[in-house]
């Protein structure tokens, strides 16, 4: 297990729970949440390594991370997820990444690349630089070309000279079809072999100093459409020997070495090799270390800085962010108790700095994290204790404590660019732990952060709420945190509401999780569609995605098991139709979103197979019965028609119970006038030249029907020239009914007779130069009253026979 120097915390304890707890499937009337997939786990796939009998580690702070991502541009982003997984026989811990589609999850490594374990790996799927040592703390997220490439991130142990202490590694998924398709590339200088042969593109300012708990993300303020993997992580530093926050930024893809990149790497062959074609660059203002060489984020930097968090914000994804907290007295005499702060990073041009310093921003101050300053020589925000106060974004900054914060990027109001919003949990009055929720406000020098919900905790219980994580879907933010309820320990998970005055909504507070005494770890959250520049920030969805947020969570005892869900929405209810006319209505229903967006529609026809759908409409992630309604029309008159509501979200379909509704008959025709008997026509075949029309006459015996049958067709022309026998008008021409053939004929009363209709030679010539003719036949009659009534309207198609040709 890895070294593990951070302070215990005060902790409710409850019994082992050894039942796995299932929660609602799709299609359940009652169901928020969907299993991805009902009964299994995430953490299970024995050929790769993976063997679900055995716990899935629960150290804290975290043993998993999930993001949204795809594999090609464009594409429908599905759950990535990557956790620490235990294995038998006094084995290490391993890095495993599985990604979930179509129904089930799918392992994503068959080896790896660059690692002291590539040539020869005992766990297939393990992206573990050295299988023999636990890797520990993985995060994941989405970078590269179209933001297609996976990256992971974590620590472990390394062995060796210039090393033996936990030390940052990261990785990309390889996708590109080469030799290494399908493994994990290591990136980064070589910063020695460490006694192996191996080089080591450990990301640690010092390889000898302990490293952990990174996080990765995906962003650029340079391109963004190539965002680039950022990594923070706690590093000891050699002088105070206390954590500090560090952010290294990549250089790549495809450097030939690392020369003059800063941490430096160990020349071979008179340059530093690039393993994996990328290199890290430190960023940030040296202010510890051996010569004041170490670009530390820490507020204070003689006290420990721990857990960080990294999100890309703003126009294009180009300004940094990092969230971590402080803790224990440090020398300066400022805060003792533990504190949040939040960092951008900001353009520079200093190579010395890697292009970049950071400005922490708080609650009512801003100061950048450099040397200035008359009284402790670390900027503005160390310079007393007000000023680290105003610099932090706890709820209560002079006696709470406040710890865990994660960060992600979004926007409520899609006019506005992203923005930082941070989650964390904080002491109340020295009661239970709360969380709290901030978001960046204001532009400039004016901007701070502000805590939402009306500067309550979203959590209420009277228990710790502790190990919060943050996401978008869209441009709603998700938070889910664990809490003791009646002696259980519980997942929750919610939703804000009202860009102008966020406020929180509770969707569910029951997922079963193992307890904080056996798994003090958090519950990650992300979705089809967080806030990045391939989807407008959340406003359009790429892959046709619908942004259906889903979380990660541990649960069991013996074994602990790594389970994924997603929101669902209830079934939805239909309605009964309205408007109902001879050939359409409307389709009424409603259902309850449950707290995410779904797509709703209706399937219609005249059978229970429907046939028909209306157009998607999306609902808004709402907790109440919402109604929707869609217009059906071309429906057969006098007829009963079948629908069904039917609503989806990115992992399921949930449909409605099944109603009708009658069309209106058609309107008879009206009876004809005294004196004339009434006429109707049969189905007309066409032979040749001539059409034979069945017609007949009913009515009294005294009534007779005189009709006349007239073949038409309708010429378009320009100027005085034929160019298209159609009835669809085109530009800058006129059309022209031509009459092709017509005879009188007259019945009485209770007679028929088959009439043949002959075209003339106007007709004959368009059939022999079109070889295919299509005609209307109108049939009319003479009334009592001398007008005419039309009696029926068909159309024909006359063909010129095939001609064959002697060879």
């Amino acid at each position: 297990m890895g070294i593990r120097r951070r302070t215990s915390r005060r902790r409710t304890r409850v019994a082992a729970v050894g039942v796995v707890v299932a929660l609602a499937t799709a299609g359940s009337a009652a169901a928020a949440l969907q299993a991805l997939p009902p009964g299994a786990q995430v953490n299970d796939d024995v050929a790769a390594g993976i063997d679900r009998t055995l716990n899935v580690n629960a150290e804290e702070p975290t043993n998993a991370d999930v993001v949204g991502g795809a594999l090609t541009a464009g594409g429908k982003a599905v759950p990535w997820a990557v956790f620490r997984q235990t294995e038998g026989a006094g084995n290490k811990d391993q890095v495993f990444s599985r990604s979930f589609a179509n129904g089930a999850w799918t392992t994503r490594g068959i080896g790896t690349v660059g690692g002291r374990s590539s040539a020869n790996p005992q766990f297939r799927g393990s992206l573990n630089f050295d299988q023999g040592q636990d890797g520990e703390a993985p995060a994941i997220d989405f970078a590269g070309t179209g933001r297609t490439v996976p990256w992971a991130t974590w620590y472990e142990n390394t062995p060796g000279a210039g090393f033996d202490k936990n030390n940052i590694f990261a990785s990309r998924f390889d996708n590109t079809g080469d030799a290494n398709q399908g493994k994990w590339i290591f990136g980064g200088q070589a910063r020695g072999l460490g006694g192996g042969t191996v080089e080591i593109p450990s990301l640690n300012i010092h390889t000898g100093e302990e490293a952990e708990n990174p996080s990765v993300a995906g962003g650029s303020a340079a391109d963004p459409t190539k965002p680039g993997p950022w990594v923070t992580w706690q590093e000891t530093d050699n002088v105070n020997h206390v954590d500090q926050i560090f952010v290294s930024r990549p250089e790549g893809p495809g450097m030939a070495n690392c020369d003059g990149v800063t941490p430096a790497g160990e020349l071979v062959n008179g340059h530093v090799p690039s393993i994996g074609g990328f290199c890290w660059q430190q960023t940030g203002i040296p202010r510890v270390g051996t010569g004041t060489t170490d670009p530390s984020l820490n507020v204070d930097p003689t006290r420990t800085g721990i857990e960080p968090d990294i999100a890309f914000t703003g126009n294009a994804d180009a300004v940094p962010w990092v969230v971590w907290y402080e803790k224990d007295g440090g020398t300066l005499g400022l805060h003792s108790n533990d504190m949040v702060f939040a960092a951008k990073g900001v353009s520079d041009a200093n190579a010395t700095n890697g292009g970049f310093e950071w400005t922490a921003v708080g609650n009512g101050l801003q100061g950048t994290l450099d040397t200035s300053g008359a009284t402790h020589h670390f900027g503005n925000c160390a310079e007393s204790s007000a000023n680290e106060s105003l610099c932090s974004l706890n709820a209560d900054p002079e006696h709470a404590n406040a710890e865990d914060p994660r960060v992600a990027a979004g926007t409520m109001n899609p006019a506005n660019p992203t923005v930082p919003w941070v989650v964390w949990d904080e002491d109340i009055g020295g009661g239970a732990k709360q969380i709290f929720v901030s978001r960046l406000v204001g532009t400039g020098a004016a901007a701070h952060f502000q805590i939402v919900n009306g500067g309550a905790p979203i959590s209420t219980g009277a228990t710790d709420s502790t190990r919060p994580d943050i996401t978008f879907s869209g441009n709603t933010p998700y938070v889910t945190w664990r809490e003791n309820v009646d002696g259980v320990t519980r997942g929750f998970v919610g939703h804000f509401v009202n860009a102008a005055n966020p406020q929180f909504h509770l969707d569910r507070s029951d997922v079963p999780l193992t307890p904080n005494s056996q798994a003090d770890v958090r519950e990650p959250i992300s979705s089809s569609c967080i806030a990045t520049p391939f989807n407008n920030d959340g406003q359009a969805c790429q892959g046709a995605s619908i942004g259906t947020p889903f979380f990660l969570f541990t649960n069991g005892a013996t074994p602990r098991g790594l389970f994924a869900s997603a929101y669902a929405p209830d079934s939805p209810v239909t309605g009964a139709a309205s408007l109902a006319t001879i050939s359409s209505a409307t389709l009424n229903a409603t259902d309850n979103p449950e707290g995410a967006s779904v797509n709703a529609s209706f399937q219609f026809g005249t059978t229970t197979a429907y046939g028909g759908t209306t157009t998607a409409q999306k609902l808004a992630p709402g907790n109440a019965d919402t109604p929707f309604s869609a217009a059906v029309t071309g429906l057969p008159a006098g007829t009963t028609i079948h629908y069904r509501a039917v609503v989806t979200s990115d992992f399921g379909t949930f449909v409605g119970p099944d109603q009708t509704f009658q069309t209106a008959s058609a309107t008879p025709p009206p009876p004809p006038p005294a004196g004339a008997g009434h006429a109707s026509v049969g189905h007309a075949k066409v032979s040749g030249n001539t059409a034979t029309v069945p017609v007949t006459c009913s009515g009294s015996s005294a009534e007779t029907c005189k009709l006349a049958l007239t073949l038409t067709v309708t010429e378009t022309l320009r100027g005085h020239k034929v160019i298209a026998v159609t009835a669809r008008k085109q530009p800058k021409t006129h059309k022209h009914v031509a009459v092709v053939g017509r005879t009188l004929v007259t019945l009485t009363a209770g007679h028929s007779r088959s009439v043949r209709l002959t075209l003339n030679s106007a007709g004959r010539k368009l059939l022999a130069k079109h070889h295919t003719l299509r005609v209307t036949l109108h049939v009319t009659e003479t009334l009592a009253n001398g007008h005419s009534a039309t009696v029926a309207t068909r159309t024909l198609v006359f063909r010129a026979p095939h001609r064959h040709h002697k060879h």
